[in-house]
């Protein structure tokens, strides 16, 4: 079985390269969501209080989910249209967001 973290980019990578339709964001800027952005500034402070160091933020879950799902069809598609697994070649990628 293949290792598809050379042949595809992270989602979000994927979510960051369309406009998001919810706040008019630009491709590679992030959304506007002062909610979600208080949220994990939350779940930092509560973890800071118990004595644990904050977690990392998947940047996917601060983006607007009409971001996330165009994201998620666009690297569907990329899937689909790639070799089989074992067919693929060690170290390329087959995304079509341009180059690395």
């Amino acid at each position: 079985m293949s290792n598809d973290t050379l042949a595809f980019p992270p989602l979000h990578v994927y979510a960051l390269a369309h406009r998001c339709p919810t706040c008019g964001a630009k491709p590679d800027e992030p959304c506007d969501a002062p909610r979600k952005a208080a949220s994990a500034a939350e779940m930092d402070a509560i973890r800071e209080q118990v004595g644990q160091s904050p977690l990392e933020t998947d940047p996917l879950q601060l983006m607007h989910r009409t971001r996330q799902d165009a994201g998620i069809r666009h690297y569907d598609r990329d899937v689909r249209k790639a070799p089989w697994p074992e067919d693929r070649e060690p170290g390329r990628r087959y995304d079509t967001l341009g180059p690395a």
